[in-house]
């Protein structure tokens, strides 16, 4: 998208928002409590009841936490204004309802005389015998839209940093069948790496993703800089590094609210808060049984999907018990059931032939005599079965073959959930509380077929050579004969934390808990070549007696097929190899934490927070690998752990506010936070951040933060086993040997991140159906950890950039070379040792582990809603918009800076959902557009923008008892006119960029929920 474009679409969008805001005011006058709407609220506990209506009245309510605690509400169901169900909840409770503000009710005890209209606010109040306060600090109560995420402190509303909230019915309305899903859709996520779609295609540039997990990467800053929290507690990191969170391990059920900073948080949250923090608040009290079914699928025929839920819950005046279960599997889907991804040769879509001379028929390979590559000579040829073949059969170039033939683009996943949460009063000042989560996800898959080079000479005795040599080299694909590698694992989550909620005098809580989690991977892979076996079946090697198989019995590999197969038993013989890993992520967590009142200004109480964590980290890799010998190879046991203590304090000042206004201050809080963490071994960092809230005038609201944010180098990055390998790379036209090293680096540090954002709200008292927000957004990161020649492998030795990074050597000549290369060998495989004489090597390349480049990220936001009343229904507007006006990248210190917003692979520089819900009696109609602008490859070739629409219908029955009483089905259809994503030849050879659109094409799910 040119940068006028840009600039006009966000310009003309903030515009029509400035100005239609005034005509929606004059349009919707009435109070939203005075306004009618579809109410249904089973009978159950009093509180619970009132959080039900405040989402449906779309209105605030406060109350203090005792006055509600042990009452019962009846059901109350019908067209009605939040204010007369609210009347009829409280019908003979004793309690009564004062409207602070339009949108806003306070509970409080019936002796008290009710102000319909908020007072002025003055330094000293007149003797009077109503109370003029609509709520006060120190009143210790409840906001029904509470955000946990981004303070420390109870009952901050309304803080300096941007947070978006996905409610219950947003989910709902959504239509997401995963919590992944759900995240995946906001415009600030980007799914180009660790997730399940971009690791089948093969451009997760993390390659750490061998369970098809899902990680939340906010502002493409990296899974390992989004900060993940279940009820604000962190998870034990998944993955081969361990390090990101899982998020497909939790069950959509049990979700009550999705909270997502998208602002640098480290001083608040520790290590990983750099692109962000996503908090997912769980359930905890609920009333009742509740039914969840989902079924649904691609209109392709594929993608069958289901889901079932039941969630148990029981409240009583000092506690209450939850149980929720659920069952979800997804089909996979392969890659030949859409055009883009069926074959990689894409010139009938305008693309190049990404095939491969790994075929069958076989390319027979021959030595370039000045480079020493392998090149493709020779095709064999096709419509025979490889035992009648002469020398004049052969023609010269080369048998191409579509590498993705068979293979899936979507594994199928399969996952089982429970989640258990229970909390008890003891006393009048003490709540324990439990909570324990368990999901086992497996996955299967079909991956690429086996492809080897195998050297098949006159020991053979289908062997005929195309130029006369006694062997030759032949590049050969298993795919018809084997089909693909099949893959499949099992990926367990565990956690149990135990609380207590302690009230100290003077409004004071102390709030400590311990924390054990656990994410435990396995992954095999069967169906893979053992070369051992290969080459006895070859003829190569002599028959071996410690194996079953007898090539002079069972038969040799014939390599020179043309149609047809190679008997099942040889095929069982050579394919036995396997890869199998496992990998133990472990969290153990103790903490402490403190918040309360220090003195009361005119305007409000200052609130410090304060705590100290303690946590230990734990990261094994083990596993084996049968591709070559007898027996299986163990993989190099990796092993980490570490101890991490913190200590943290947050403050905040209101200046000005509801109580102590002046001109040009309606209101003034500021804010300020540290965290210092120390890890074991001697790494600490400590950084700050501060913020400020300001309302010049009513209605507007200037925002601002500016922080400090790091990431700890991972488990992995640390310990990852040393390794070498030999590669061949090119200078100046000239083959260059080149021994390549990678692993973990121990002396890594963190990584540091500056992050400031400044945000404008417009959110009318008088009319609370209107939320309007910009935010402008900006982080550098520092000294990330990357692996920069793997990334640049085609250039390491010649970019001067690179420099750092290479060593060109001479050990035929030079001793100290020489012994510096028979000493980087020893950590390459057998195989790999042998392949080349020591005195071969030309240049050795590091790529292991490295502090090293930049990132900044520079962008805004726009989001907004707005409830109006159009033919006597209620309708609400909603969006969200991220623009990415820079996302750029040093490789090295020394590197250009490279500009990848907007580039392929790379995060769109442009993306949006806006959404419309019209409620119609029982029924809900949901519209949602989903944008992403156009992109450009690194040829300058421009891809189309792209809109998909999804349209839910949802049907809330009315019916006060019987089977449809608590009754809701929903029908969801995502990507409602089957949209194809532009074409992008990418270099995996599949035509779509999986980092920005999906694949799926159209899916329509029904969804049934019961409340017994």
């Amino acid at each position: 998208m040119g940068r006028f474009s840009k600039r006009f679409l966000v310009g003309a969008s903030l515009a029509v928002l400035a100005f239609s805001a005034p005509c929606l005011v004059l349009a919707a006058p009435q109070p939203v409590e005075e306004q009618r709407a579809m109410i249904s609220l089973p009978s159950g506990p009093l509180d619970k009841s009132l959080v039900d209506l405040g989402v449906q009245g779309h209105v605030k309510i406060f109350f203090q936490t005792q006055l509600v605690a042990g009452r019962r509400a009846p059901a109350v169901h019908g067209q009605m204004t939040p204010r007369e169900a609210l009347d009829l909840l409280l019908a003979g409770s004793g309690i009564e309802v004062q409207r602070a503000r339009p949108g806003v009710l306070v509970l409080r005890p019936s002796r008290l005389p009710v102000a319909d209209q908020r007072p002025a606010i003055s330094l000293k109040l007149p003797p009077q015998t109503v109370d003029p306060r609509p709520v006060a600090a120190d009143d210790n109560v409840t906001e029904l839209e509470e955000v946990v995420v981004g303070s420390h402190i109870r009952g901050v509303k309304d803080g300096p940093s941007p947070v978006i909230v996905l409610g219950r019915d947003d989910i709902d309305r959504g239509g997401y069948a995963t919590v992944a899903d759900a995240l995946t859709s906001l415009p600030q996520a980007f799914g180009g790496t660790t997730a399940d779609d971009v690791t089948m295609v093969g451009s997760d540039p993390t390659n750490t993703n061998s369970a098809f997990s899902t990680a939340v990467n906010l502002r493409g800053l990296g899974p390992d800089a989004t900060l993940v929290l279940v009820n604000g507690r962190r998870l034990a990191g998944a993955g081969l590094m361990g390090d990101f969170a899982d998020v497909s391990m939790i069950p959509l059920s049990a979700i009550a609210r999705i909270e997502v900073l998208t602002d640098g948080a480290s001083a608040l949250y520790g290590s990983d808060a750099v692109g962000g923090v996503v908090n997912l608040v769980m359930r905890d009290r609920y009333d009742g049984a509740e039914t969840r079914m989902r079924l649904g699928g691609s209109t392709h025929g594929d993608l069958g999907q289901y889901q079932v839920a039941q969630t148990f819950g029981k409240s009583w005046s000092s506690g209450s018990v939850l149980v929720s279960a659920e069952v979800q599997r997804r089909n996979s889907l392969a890659s030949a059931r859409r055009d883009y991804t069926a074959s990689t040769d894409l010139r009938a879509l305008g693309g190049t032939d990404h095939r491969l001379y790994y075929s069958q028929p076989g390319t027979v390979l021959t030595v370039d005599p000045v480079t020493y590559a392998l090149t493709p000579s020779y095709a064999i040829p096709a419509g025979q079965d490889g035992t009648q073949l002469t020398p004049s059969d052969f023609t010269a170039g080369q048998n191409l073959f579509n590498y993705r033939q068979g293979t899936d683009i979507l594994p199928t996943q399969e996952r089982g959930s429970i989640y258990f949460a229970a909390s008890q009063a003891v006393g009048a000042h003490v709540t324990l509380n439990a909570e324990a989560r368990y999901s086992d996800r497996r996955y299967s898959t079909l991956g690429y077929a086996p492809m080897t080079i195998m050297t098949v000479s006159t020991k053979n005795p289908y062997f005929v050579s195309p130029n006369g040599a006694t062997s030759n080299y032949i590049a050969y694909s298993l795919a018809n004969e084997t089909g693909g590698t099949k893959t499949a694992g099992e990926v367990q989550s565990r956690s149990l934390t135990l609380g207590a909620k302690i009230d100290l005098p003077a409004d004071w809580r102390l709030d400590a808990y311990v924390l054990h989690a656990e994410e435990l991977g396995s992954f095999r892979a069967s169906g893979m070549l053992n070369s051992t076996f290969l080459n006895e079946a070859l003829g190569n090697t002599a028959d071996n007696p410690a194996t079953a198989y007898s090539a002079a019995r069972d038969g040799y590999f014939n390599p020179y097929i043309g149609t047809g197969s190679n008997n099942a038993a040889v095929l069982a013989f050579i394919t036995q190899g396997y890869q199998l890993t496992q990998t133990v992520g472990r969290l153990d967590t103790a903490s402490l934490a403190a918040d309360g009142p220090l003195w009361r200004l005119p305007a409000d109480a200052v609130r410090l927070a304060v705590g100290a964590q303690m946590r230990t980290e734990g990261l094994k890799y083990s596993g084996s690998t049968w591709s070559s010998g007898l027996l299986p190879t163990p993989i190099t046991l990796r092993r980490g752990e570490r101890t991490v203590g913190s200590v943290y304090a947050e403050v905040r000042v209101p200046l000005f506010g509801e109580e102590y206004r002046r001109p040009g201050f309606e209101r003034l809080e500021l804010s300020a936070a540290v965290r210092t963490e120390h890890y074991e071994g001697g790494t600490e960092s400590t950084v700050p951040k501060f913020g400020a809230v300001w309302s010049p005038i009513p209605d507007w609201t200037l925002k601002g933060t500016y922080g400090r944010s790091f990431r700890a180098p991972s488990l992995g990055e640390l310990t990852d086993a040393q390794k070498a390998t030999p590669v061949n790379l090119t200078v100046n036209g000239a083959n260059v040997l080149t021994l390549l090293l990678y692993g973990g680096n121990p002396d890594l540090r963190p990584e540091t991140a500056t992050s400031w954002s400044t945000g404008l709200e417009y959110a009318p008292a008088a009319h609370p159906k209107i939320r309007i927000a910009a935010t402008l957004f900006d982080t550098k990161f520092r000294n990330r950890i990357g692996q920069p020649a793997i990334n640049n492998l085609s250039t390491v030795l010649t970019a001067s950039d690179l420099a750092p990074f290479r060593q060109f050597i001479s050990p035929a000549s030079n001793a100290a070379d020489l012994a510096l290369v028979q000493s980087h060998l020893q950590l390459a495989t057998s195989a790999a040792a042998s392949l080349y004489q020591p005195q071969a090597y030309g240049a050795i390349a590091d790529a292991r582990y490295v502090n090293t480049g930049t990132f900044e990220v520079r962008g805004l936001d726009l989001t907004g809603s707005y409830r109006l009343t159009a033919f006597n229904d209620p309708v609400v507007l909603s969006g969200n918009l991220s623009w990415l006006m820079s996302y750029s990248r040093r490789v090295t210190s020394a590197a250009q800076k490279t500009e990848l917003a907007g580039m392929a692979e790379n995060p769109a520089d442009l993306r949006a959902r806006v959404s419309a819900s019209w409620i119609h009696g029982p029924f809900t109609s949901t519209l949602s557009l989903n944008h992403t602008g156009d992109l450009y490859t690194s040829a300058g070739a421009r891809l189309a923008s792209q809109t998909t629409a999804d349209l839910q219908l949802q049907y809330a029955s009315r019916a006060k008892d019987g089977l449809l009483h608590g009754l809701n089905l929903a029908l969801t259809v995502q990507n409602l006119f089957d949209n194809d994503p532009p074409f992008y030849d990418l270099p995996q050879g599949v035509g779509f960029d999986a980092a920005n659109y999906d694949v799926t094409g159209r899916v329509v799910a029904l969804q049934l929920t019961k409340a017994w």
